[in-house]
């Protein structure tokens, strides 16, 4: 009997594998199926059983309850250790690790996959989204203002939003940080474990569902080679359509080297330069310097410079961005139409409801202190 990691707590054991280099390379299944009900664990008894045989703090599972997949909704039982997904579509091939005899891992793209199909309780929807008109209105009056407060669907923000967590999860497995558990450090320079279209691969190769649907425009929103936390805010921002609340400008790629070895020893003292964004048609870049919050070691302010100053030598217009700039969504706005300047297209001009959703996507978006 196996136990198969999913949700919260396969991002907790892929993120604390990958950060060691120790992610398993054998995977499940050869083919696509179905999970086979009578093998996996689906009670409170028969997941004791398994902690008394596997230590799932080794791997990485730190926080309870424990996440884990099951067949079908008759299946599932309720206690405070273990939480059952169920999961009643076939599980895509070569989508999970076999990490021992009795646990199996949900892959990166398979754990997003779960995220973006998850639904949320309409009745909560429903009362926040009332909650959150009714106190808009009250604040309105408040102030004296006649302006009406702005109604988005619930549900509708809820299905963007969801796509988008699920780009952000794919960003950071795309990329080369790891967050860590509250209370703990990001980790920089670890090895992608995925790639955004492998990801496209994966939902397209799945059952029809809406987690695969989702999945997959999850895969065409986001990016391979984030850095940081702020690295993929910034990106989502700058390149989301308007009606998920972005700016639509071109998309840029992230950290992908510039070959200026033919300038060494005139214009440069490197080979190559990887600025954090980049629009290489319209030799365009953005630098963002983090300052107390950027790598430690080898990205510091003094290379971002030296970076900036090959490519403006170069040509290139680079723009810089700081924690200052794009804390507040006025300094983000700035920013883009700054870049759109330079790109030569025009901005969008976000409704009513569009606007709401850009105020709400910055909210979330947004790193916190620690992962800037």
């Amino acid at each position: 009997m196996y136990a198969l990691l999913s949700h919260d707590s396969a991002c907790e054991v892929l993120r604390f594998l990958s950060a060691r280099s120790t992610l398993p390379t054998e995977c499940w299944p050869s083919v696509s199926q179905k999970l086979s009900g009578d093998q996996c664990v689906s009670t409170q008894r028969e997941y004791r059983q398994l902690c008394e045989k596997v230590d799932l703090t080794s791997l990485g599972v730190r926080s309870a309850p424990t996440h884990l997949l099951v067949s079908s909704q008759q299946m599932r039982s309720s206690g405070r250790r273990a939480h059952f997904h169920v999961w009643s579509a076939e599980l895509p091939a070569n989508s999970c690790f076999i990490v021992g005899d009795d646990v199996l891992l949900s892959g990166p793209e398979f754990t997003i996959m779960q995220f973006a199909g998850a639904t949320a309780r309409l009745d909560g929807l429903l009362d926040a989204h009332a909650a959150a008109v009714a106190a808009e209105a009250r604040m309105l009056a408040d102030l004296g203002l006649e302006d009406h407060a702005m109604a988005d669907s619930p549900l509708v923000w809820e299905h963007e939003r969801r796509i988008v967590a699920a780009a952000v999860l794919a960003c950071e497995f795309a990329g080369s940080y790891r967050l860590g558990m509250p209370g703990e450090s990001t980790r920089y320079r670890i090895s992608p474990i995925m790639s955004c279209n492998g990801l496209e691969l994966m939902a397209a190769k799945a059952e029809r569902t809406t987690a695969a649907s989702r999945a997959s425009k999850a895969a065409r929103l986001a990016f391979d080679g984030s850095a940081s936390p702020m690295e993929t805010a910034l990106a989502l921002l700058f390149a989301l359509p308007v009606e998920y609340g972005g700016f639509g400008l071109p998309r840029p790629v992230l950290n992908k080297p510039v070959d200026v070895s033919g300038y060494r020893g005139a214009l440069s003292d490197r080979d190559q330069v990887s600025p954090d964004f980049l629009w290489p048609e319209k030799r365009v870049a953005l630098e963002y310097d983090s300052g107390e919050f950027h790598f430690q070691g080898e990205k510091t302010a003094g290379t971002d410079a030296v970076r900036a100053n090959i490519l403006t030598a170069l040509g290139y217009r680079v723009f810089r961005a700081t924690p200052q700039t794009v804390r507040s969504l006025a300094g983000v706005e700035l920013l883009g139409r700054q870049l759109a300047c330079a790109l030569g297209v025009v901005l969008e001009i976000p409704d009513e409801i569009c606007t709401l959703r850009r105020r709400r996507l910055h909210a979330e978006l947004m790193p916190c202190r620690r992962e800037r």
